[in-house]
């Protein structure tokens, strides 16, 4: 099933979501494969957390932290509609994430964290992964962006900062145009530990 498909016909969105234009350059930026173990904290309605254990799914997992109860239930829904896939590779919980890293003791190969001053979580969290192990972070204002580029730029090897615009292309009879734009969702700050 395509995301947009996905996205369209299954999945129950409240918040300002995730595009999967957004979903697709993190899981290409974070370098997920099979086997991969990945912690998002920001949950929301599990869009992005299908598309994440979509990629580790067999052996690896998604763990994923909500603070919401009603945001998580509603992740939970829309991931039974969705299958065995995505009921054997993601973990949900409901809590901090910052207490939930303080308390685990694997590694991970990525952070995802869509939710409120990812800095604080980012200061527990990238002592969670293992090495070489990637973070992208959803910012939905340049302030933010600028609080988690600094909370990275001394841990990290490689940092980057985009916002993606889509834009269609209509081929039509009479000539190929611009279409309709799908504008800002967010920027994303990536990094390497």
């Amino acid at each position: 099933m395509d995301l947009d498909r996905l996205k369209a016909t299954v999945f129950e969105r409240v918040t300002r979501p995730i595009e999967p234009k957004d979903a697709g350059l993190i899981a290409e930026r974070l370098g997920l494969l099979p086997g991969h173990r990945v912690f998002e904290a920001g949950v929301g309605s599990g869009f992005l957390t299908a598309s994440l254990a979509r990629i580790v799914y067999p052996e690896g997992e998604v763990v994923g932290v909500e603070i919401d109860g009603d945001r998580l239930e509603r992740a939970r829904r829309n991931l039974r509609r969705l299958g065995r896939v995505y009921e054997e590779s993601v973990k949900l919980r409901r809590g901090d994430a910052r207490e939930f890293l303080e308390n685990e003791e694997d590694e991970f190969d990525a952070l995802v964290l869509d939710l409120p001053q990812p800095e604080e979580v980012l200061r527990v969290g990238l002592d969670r992964l293992g090495p070489g192990g990637k973070v992208a972070v959803f910012c939905p204002f340049y302030e933010q962006v600028r609080r988690v580029w600094e909370a990275l730029e001394d841990r990290c090897s490689w940092l980057e900062a985009v916002e993606l615009i889509e834009r269609e292309v209509r081929v039509e009879p009479r000539g190929t145009r611009p279409g309709r734009t799908r504008g800002h969702t967010g920027f994303l700050v990536f990094g390497r530990a």
